[in-house]
């Protein structure tokens, strides 16, 4: 399928997952989405400015912002999420939650919420407010998370929100809201394919990355280093296996040399050399 076709199916399912979120699961309950949407969720209870105009008029700035930082590309993408939310929020306003408890709204919501904002930033663009933040944040800082970033960035409107609809439970329930969306959202972008990224230091680095090898099936690389103290040349083994073969490495390791150091990081989206195949 063609690139750019892909992206705008991409686009148009997620914003429109996205609105369906907000209109049917979290604007009923009054649970905030936090960010654009959530302000305007606030803005629409204490005036008779509707959402989905609410979030098309605060948005305005941050567009200008991503097309100044990110170029036309994202800018483009990111007004049609925008449009798209928006007018797919106020259509649908006046359809019937489809259900009854604030709890499976938070839960329903969070998974529509996640799913629309996966698909969005799949096919390049943001819907505003505080993705078009993390967009710029990962921009400069690609290490992070997306759906971590936004959820700490939703942190203040959800703490707003309770305070005007004065109900401390209503900040629970974006709580929870947000993090099932947060952990939906890395899915789709990331996928499930975490891995166990280990250094290990030892006098008997051949012999344990040929345990390594000979036993685990694991490749493994030597990255030349020195000590701090007396510049003594060292080898350090560089391995990435999976969280379940943790144990089988510790075992190795500390049959070999119980001396040696063991540094264990986490990894995601490791892709080539046989990694998830084996």
């Amino acid at each position: 399928m063609n690139r750019k076709v892909k992206d705008a199916l991409l686009l148009c399912a997620g914003s429109f997952m996205f609105a369906l979120a907000i209109s049917l699961f979290l604007e009923p309950f009054h649970i905030s989405p936090g960010g654009v949407a959530g302000m305007a969720i606030i803005v629409s209870y204490l005036t008779d400015i509707s959402t989905g105009a609410g979030m098309i008029v605060m948005n305005a700035p941050l567009v200008i912002i991503t097309f100044i930082k990110m170029g036309k590309g994202v800018i483009i993408k990111t007004a049609v999420a925008v449009a798209i939310s928006s007018v797919v929020v106020d259509l649908i306003a006046r359809v019937p939650p489809p259900v009854d408890y604030p709890l499976l709204a938070a839960f329903a919501g969070g998974i529509f919420l996640g799913a629309g904002l996966g698909l969005v930033f799949r096919g390049g663009g943001t819907v505003g407010g505080t993705t078009i933040a993390s967009k710029l944040v990962l921009h400069y800082k690609p290490h992070l998370r997306a759906g971590k970033t936004i959820f700490i960035m939703d942190a203040f409107v959800v703490v707003l929100t309770a305070v005007v609809f004065r109900d401390f439970a209503l900040a629970v329930y974006a709580v929870i809201a947000l993090f099932i969306a947060s952990w939906i959202m890395d899915y789709i972008l990331y996928g499930l394919d975490f891995a166990t990224v280990t250094y290990i230091i030892s006098d008997n680095y051949e012999e344990i990355g040929a345990a390594i090898q000979n036993r685990m099936g694991r490749r493994i690389t030597y990255l030349d280093a020195a000590g701090g103290y007396r510049g003594t040349h060292k080898r350090v083994i560089l391995c990435a296996v999976k969280p379940g073969e943790l144990t089988s490495l510790r075992n190795i390791i500390e049959e070999t040399d119980p001396q040696s150091i063991l540094i264990v990081t986490q990894g995601h989206q490791i892709f080539g050399g046989g990694f998830l195949s084996s």
